[in-house]
């Protein structure tokens, strides 16, 4: 993907996420020490990269909107990223744990 794609598709999906940390209400929280889970559910049972569905766009958004303090390390302590299986119901979940 070429550099102003990449950056469009970054900023649709911030924009994304603090529409739905708003709608959720879970806009500035400002967690200050948690842990998160990526989850995510493939439609396929074929091979999958957890690392290819790094959040990045989504962390960011979670900043942006005020739902986290900040993805930095003295933040986020710990990142889980895995992948399974769904052929219903493919999809991320995201667990956070606030310490």
């Amino acid at each position: 993907m070429q550099r102003p794609q990449m950056n469009d598709l970054k900023q649709r999906w911030k924009d994304f996420g603090v529409w739905w940390m708003n709608k959720e209400n879970l806009n500035n929280l400002h967690l200050e020490k948690f842990e998160m889970i990526f989850t995510t559910f493939m439609p396929t049972k074929r091979r999958a990269d957890p690392d290819n569905y790094v959040p990045k766009f989504i962390l960011d958004s979670f900043t942006e909107a005020g739902f986290i303090a900040d993805d930095s390390g003295d933040h986020l302590l710990s990142l889980t990223l895995k992948t399974d299986y769904d052929k219903d119901n493919p999809r991320t979940e995201i667990i956070i744990k606030e310490i």
